[in-house]
């Protein structure tokens, strides 16, 4: 484990121009409310209406871009190459956080089932953000912003964990948003949560890899199927950092999810059979899950062409980063 952070720490270093220690700017009005469209046309979510779509990231622009400048300045507080650029970035990062934890940004009304599942999301990549930057913040900015990140998960633990809810890909995301607010902040129901949703992923993982929810989305299975993959592997990253081995839990079904998907990412006639219809081509593969388990397993030899982008706003930002600050906890 030690050779590994010795590892990572190189590669998160970079030959980069040091950053200028400019003042941070003023981050965007926080987003409390959210009303957000539903873009697909069909009962089987597999049929995205373009139009539907491009006004959804309209809608929520300012989300991402705080997302993305959070994470950004989270990457660079390990990354610059002098200790004050370092410095700069991770205040930064904390101040951007602290204003709409402040605000009680997406606390207020969720609208739609879609504003919910905005909200899961992006309160996964808060908390791994937060996560990287932690050691920089005061015991205030740590209060709030922790107070803030625990409000989150249960609010979308409240509307997700509902009688009749599906257990699919959101309920995932929803296991890495508790899992990484857990160890952002010590809340110990955070982590039995996650542990739990960790689980319903794995009994769900069928002999074949495949997961039957997602196998439902029609064409869009094979995206699905990754989009599950991704918060779970980070998740099983998580607990390693706790010493705990999840990748071997039910028999080794995460292993079996990430071997199907990336073959369908390689060869999605995979799961043109798999799903009996055409697959959406091309399938954006995503980035850092693949990253990290063949960081994990390099012996599992993942096509290169998956694991050369690292970098994910919902992952916190760089997963090289991530796994160097659960590493140095």
């Amino acid at each position: 484990m030690t050779n590994l952070f010795v590892t990572l720490t190189a590669m998160i270093t970079f030959a980069s121009s040091s950053l200028a220690a400019t003042a941070c700017p003023k981050p965007p009005p926080p987003a409390t409310d959210m009303n957000l469209t539903r873009y697909y046309s069909d009962a089987a979510k597999s049929q995205v209406d373009v139009a539907k779509r491009d006004d959804l990231r309209r809608q929520t622009e300012t989300q991402r871009t705080f997302l993305r400048t959070v994470s950004r300045n989270a990457d660079k507080a390990w990354q610059a190459r002098t200790q004050a650029d370092r410095n700069t970035a991770a205040r930064c990062a904390i101040s951007w956080l602290g204003t709409w934890a402040g605000a009680g940004a997406y606390l207020g009304h969720m609208a739609t089932k879609q504003a919910e599942y905005q909200r899961n999301w992006d309160s996964a990549g808060f908390a791994l953000a937060y996560l990287k930057v932690r050691k920089w913040a005061s015991s205030t900015q740590h209060d709030r912003i922790g107070r803030w990140l625990q409000a989150m998960v249960r609010a979308s633990y409240s509307a997700l964990s509902e009688l009749g809810r599906t257990r699919n890909n959101h309920w995932y995301w929803h296991g890495l948003a508790q899992a990484g607010t857990a160890l952002a902040t010590g809340n110990a129901q955070a982590w039995q949560r996650a542990t739990t949703i960790f689980g319903d992923a794995v009994d769900a993982i069928a002999a074949n890899g495949t997961l039957p929810l997602e196998l439902s989305r029609g064409a869009r299975a094979l995206h699905y199927h990754v989009f599950a993959v991704m918060p779970l592997v980070v998740m099983a990253e998580l607990a390693d950092s706790r010493g705990e081995d999840w990748y071997r839990r039910q028999g080794g079904a995460l292993n079996r999810l990430v071997a199907v998907s990336v073959g369908g990412l390689v060869q999605p006639a995979l799961f043109d059979r798999f799903a009996g219809v055409n697959q959406e081509r091309p399938v954006n593969s995503r980035a850092g899950w693949a990253f990290l388990y063949a960081v994990r397993y390099p012996k599992a030899r993942i096509p290169p062409q998956l694991t050369k982008t690292r970098r994910h706003r919902l992952l916190g930002g760089d997963v090289r980063v991530l796994l160097a600050a659960m590493r140095a906890r």
